[in-house]
């Protein structure tokens, strides 16, 4: 090895690392979620919000990386979608403007905040605000870029099953204003003014984690 390969070297010790310190944070959580091929659990809704009157609802979820989802209920079912299937590969590092909002604790344990800014403007995803446990590198919070008039967050509290951490419970806080919403009928058009405030309550048990579910799982069925 030459003088120059040697200083090279050197010199590469000392350059920061490849991606923000916010990058390198979001990479630690996918990363952790690595080891999840598959799980199914079941899963109830409690839904405690003014405007919408339901009652406990109940499904089994099944989920195959990397964004295989299905969801087997009885009647009527609603989860919130974005953080009632917990799945980090969904926050692609490329996809993102990543930044560090703020460091703190949780739990007791050290926690760091970041922002996700959407680099494309076309996509249909939305702009985030994660909180990562640094301890476990586990996402404990999502919340959605503050808007004027709006609020929505989830908490995500888990547990260890088979070797895994895994959600218990994800409680979602909305404070969304009033939403106006048109609906045709009769001939006549009717205006109604929903506020969207209260807290939605995700239950999880019975995992079962990397059992090698088949694709086949999650192909759509031709009713017909």
């Amino acid at each position: 090895m030459n003088l120059m390969s040697i200083l090279f070297g050197i010199v590469l010790l000392f350059l920061p690392p490849q991606g923000g310190e916010g990058t390198r944070y979001l990479e630690n959580a996918i990363r952790k979620f690595d080891a999840i091929k598959d799980y199914v659990v079941d899963v109830k809704v409690h839904m405690d919000i003014k405007a919408v009157q339901a009652p406990d609802m109940e499904a089994k979820v099944y989920y195959k990386e990397p964004d295989k989802i299905k969801i087997d209920s009885k009647g009527l079912f609603f989860m919130p979608r974005d953080v009632g299937v917990i799945n980090p590969r969904k926050f692609d590092p490329d996809k993102y403007a990543i930044d560090v909002l703020d460091t703190l604790t949780c739990n007791g344990d050290p926690a760091v905040r970041l922002s996700l800014v959407l680099k494309n403007d076309e996509s249909t995803g939305r702009n985030v605000i994660l909180t990562i446990d640094k301890k476990d590198w586990l996402i404990v919070e999502i919340a959605a870029a503050p808007y004027p008039g709006r609020q929505a967050s989830a908490k995500i509290t888990y547990g260890t099953f088979d070797g895994f951490q895994m959600p218990v419970k994800v409680e979602v806080n909305l404070d969304v204003g009033k939403i106006d919403s048109t609906a045709r009928g009769f001939g006549r058009e009717r205006t109604h003014l929903n506020e969207l405030k209260g807290k939605v309550e995700v239950y999880y048990s019975n995992y079962k984690i990397n059992s090698g579910l088949s694709d086949d799982i999650f192909k759509k069925r031709n009713d017909d």
